[in-house]
């Protein structure tokens, strides 16, 4: 019963908010950062009931303000506040890739895997910024499991939902404010997310895997790779026909990185390429240059085993930290901005799964380490 109240007391604060921000914001709102305001179209009538919604037709006001405008997030304030304290950015280098969750006191957190380069650092809830190591990483999930040396964090409970949120539930995707960084509601409930051939930008020979030509601004020409290079293996698989190159290469998503091992003039050398999903200089279809306008989407955002649709307008830098209901439980972790209304979260019990499987292949490569002692003490029920 006091779920029930709960869910009543929170829906019906957000239908207020709602009703209040269409009566008083004004046409000149401003369009939100990632979602430029679509035009007015023009509309004729000769109906005399057009008279009368003529205000109505006057009024504007933006969709992100009705589902996403700091009125509507302040309203999960109290929501989150447990889960805010035990949310993380994730930093590449000094500048923000993604968001994660820590699942346990003594430092293992989880986040998106593909946004991770250069030197990591997690920034805490509380302020405090300690490097990080990458344990290990599930290529499928697009999931990263890392480590900080620090105790006594806060930590997610990734057991309090029961089971993946209903269509039409909202949901809250925690940040570093008091404030969620984004609201939304579940669009479709979970399922497979169908991959996309990765692309390396490369014109290659008739017969064998020997380069012909590197297009400008690709995955190649930023791996280094030259013309008449002559790629071996493709993350340890061998390659040795033309065919057998692009077969391999479509078995990855945008985004995956690749190791390449080229014989160039006799000499073996090896090159690591971040696949990309489309091919510069084409043209966009239709759907690609809509799914565009709300703003940057993730690269990675195909290929997963099961992921839950919700609508909340994600940057792909919001990415990799956890979602809540109303009732403040972790429901999934975000996992791509996959379009302008579309985001992807992989159900928590899923993760929880996943964290399994990255923590028992972490144990038996490194037997002896510190990260695997600490590593037995978790447990992930």
């Amino acid at each position: 019963m006091k779920t029930l109240l709960n869910r009543v007391r929170w829906s019906g604060r957000i239908a207020l908010l709602l009703a209040a921000g269409w009566s008083t914001l004004a046409p000149s709102a401003p369009a939100h950062a990632d979602e430029p305001a679509p035009k007015r179209e023009r509309r004729d009538s000769d109906d005399e009931s057009s008279e009368g919604s003529f205000g109505m037709e006057r009024l504007f006001v933006p969709r992100w303000r009705l589902t996403d405008g700091p009125q509507v997030r302040s309203a999960f304030r109290d929501v989150v506040k447990d889960v805010v304290a035990a949310t993380v950015s994730i930093q590449c280098d000094g500048k923000q890739s993604a968001l994660g969750g820590v699942i346990s006191p003594d430092g293992w957190i989880v986040t998106k895997a593909t946004p991770l380069c250069g030197k990591l650092t997690v920034e805490l809830a509380d302020g405090r910024k300690l490097p990080a190591t990458t344990v290990a990483e599930s290529g499928e999930h697009d999931l990263a499991l890392l480590k900080v040396d620090a105790t006594n964090l806060p930590a997610l409970d990734l057991n309090a939902a029961n089971g993946s949120p209903k269509v039409g539930s909202w949901l809250a995707s925690t940040g570093h404010s008091k404030d969620p960084v984004a609201v939304g509601v579940v669009s479709v409930p979970p399922r497979v997310i169908p991959s996309q051939a990765g692309v390396l930008g490369v014109q290659i020979d008739e017969v064998e895997a020997r380069i012909v030509q590197v297009f400008p601004d690709t995955a190649a020409e930023e791996a280094g790779i030259e013309p008449d290079d002559l790629i071996v293996q493709v993350n340890g698989k061998k390659v040795a026909s033309r065919e057998k190159l692009k077969e391999v290469i479509a078995s990855f998503n945008p985004g995956d990185e690749v190791e390449l091992v080229i014989d160039r003039s006799g000499e073996e050398v090896k090159l690591h390429a971040t696949l990309t999903g489309d091919f510069p200089g084409l043209p966009m279809g239709r759907s690609e240059f809509q799914n565009n306008l709300g703003g940057k989407l993730s690269v990675r955002r195909f290929g997963f085993p099961l992921a839950f649709q919700h609508d909340t307008v994600l940057r792909p830098a919001d990415c990799g930290g956890p979602v809540v209901d109303l009732d403040g439980h972790v429901v999934g972790f975000n996992i791509a901005r996959a379009g302008r209304t579309e985001s992807y979260a992989l159900p928590a019990d899923a993760v929880q799964g996943v964290l399994k499987e990255l923590m028992k292949e972490h144990l038996m490569v490194k037997k002896h380490s510190p990260e695997a002692e600490a590593a037995e003490k978790l447990e992930i029920k």
